[in-house]
């Protein structure tokens, strides 16, 4: 390398330069002065916003290679890493809401009705509106409603954000945690209610409402202005209620008791016994297995002509608890040939209760009735919560496979007799599937 003297002209042109130079941090120093002091702390918020959506993703694809049943061994399928490298391209234009909503997207992709992200997070300031929705035979409506729109309980729901019901769940069935589609149609009315799911369809991000399109009781078309709340009391799909109408008649028998774990009663004297069994856990006074012995002992004394097993509300547990009571029921069926086992399902019916009536439809003669329930004989399912370090995020990850039925594919079990709900028949309080099962078998 050559070195020389700097020359009186290489001088005059560093000094230039260093003018030049002061001049420029000067009108940076002045142009920071004057900006708004709550734009670069906005810039430098969103950039953090960014960074930890990303890294949420990040954490969520490798929980699901560490922990998933089917992926812990195989790779992530290619779709859902192509979906999560553009998502992570697009946080700055979605907000948090819709970036859970994202998630569950993303969560899909396992093919598991236990895989899911929820659309509330320990760090997402989550919306929804003040109603609870059902899906009928004859379509959604609004069962029950908080002041000021008590007044819409009974009414039918025809558009939200002026999308057809019918397209927003359909669309539900291509992102939804799911072992089937009646997965779909128990969660659909509950993540209805979630402000952030109107974003991909025009709703501006932050709304503070929403207009839905109603037919009311008297049959006329209206329009409601719903304002959204926070989402504070979500707990999950909650347990179908008696119908909230003035004009409804009794509760009937299947609404009366749905927080009880587990119960039974009498029809027509000793010839029915109607059992109703709405979680696999234990009762503080009484475990599952204790219950399953006495039930067992009080079917092989009375010996009823029909016994009916309601599992409409049940959505699981803990599996471990069922022997005694499958136990009880078998030996029943084996000591009384001229009996009946009728089993009513519904899509409330998932997890643990999947178990149950896979068992019961393997080892015993028992019909099915009502609609099929939210999972298959064979699924991988497990409660594996995790929570996202970002957002908070909550969900599970699947990490268990449980057959019940070796080699056995299908995606339900078909009911013998299919019985659907109305809207009339709810908001009446009559029970369509139990009055059908007793005319069938007298």
């Amino acid at each position: 390398m050559v070195n020389k003297q700097t020359s009186k002209g290489d001088f005059y042109f560093f000094s230039i330069r260093a003018i030049d130079s002061f001049r420029y941090c000067a009108f940076i120093l002045l142009f920071l002065f004057f900006l708004p002091k709550n734009s670069i702390s906005q810039s430098t918020q969103q950039d953090e916003r960014v960074k930890g959506w990303q890294s949420d993703i990040d954490s969520l694809l490798s929980l699901m290679k560490q922990q998933h049943y089917v992926y812990r061994s195989k790779p992530l399928p290619e779709q859902l890493l192509t979906n999560a490298a553009l998502l992570k391209t697009k946080v700055a234009q979605f907000s948090d809401e819709r970036m859970l909503l994202e998630l569950e997207r993303l969560a899909y992709y396992m093919h598991d009705g236990h895989s899911y992200i929820l659309p509330v997070a320990r760090r997402v300031n989550s919306l929804y509106m003040p109603l609870q929705f059902y899906l009928f035979s004859d379509g959604l409506y609004i069962i029950d409603a908080d002041e000021p729109y008590k007044d819409l309980i009974g009414c039918k729901v025809l558009k939200i954000h002026g999308i057809d019901i019918d397209k927003l769940v359909d669309d539900m069935n291509s992102y939804i945690h799911q072992d089937n589609k009646f997965t779909v149609k128990w969660f659909a009315p509950s993540v209805l209610r979630f402000r952030g799911l109107y974003e991909p369809y025009g709703l501006v991000a932050g709304s503070p409402d929403i207009t839905l399109d109603l037919v009311d009781r008297d049959k006329k078309n209206i329009a409601r202005k719903i304002s959204f709340i926070p989402a504070t009391n979500f707990h999950g799909i909650p347990k179908l209620m008696p119908s909230k109408l003035n004009n409804a008649k009794p509760v009937p028998l299947y609404l009366s008791n749905v927080q009880e774990e587990f119960w039974f009663t009498h029809l027509s004297g000793n010839k029915i016994i109607y059992f109703q069994f709405n979680q696999v856990q234990d009762k503080k006074e009484e475990s599952l297995g204790a219950f399953g012995k006495r039930f067992g002992d009080s079917l092989q004394i009375e010996k009823p002509r029909l016994l009916i097993i309601d599992v409409r509300h049940n959505n699981g547990g803990n599996l471990d608890l069922l022997n005694p009571l499958i136990n009880g029921i078998k030996n029943f069926e084996q000591q009384n040939p001229n009996s009946k086992i009728v089993v009513i399902t519904g899509r409330n019916t998932f997890s643990a209760a999947q178990v149950f009536i896979s068992l019961i439809n393997r080892d015993t003669h028992a019909l099915f009735a009502g609609e099929p329930s939210s999972s298959s004989p064979n699924f991988v399912g497990e409660g594996n919560y995790i929570s996202l370090p970002y957002s908070g995020a909550m969900g599970s990850i699947s990490n268990k496979y449980h057959e019940s039925i070796p080699g056995d594919k299908r995606k339900w079990i078909e009911p013998n007799f299919p019985v659907s709900l109305s809207s009339q028949e709810y908001f009446n309080n009559e029970d369509p599937v139990l009055t059908f099962i007793v005319n069938k078998m007298k």
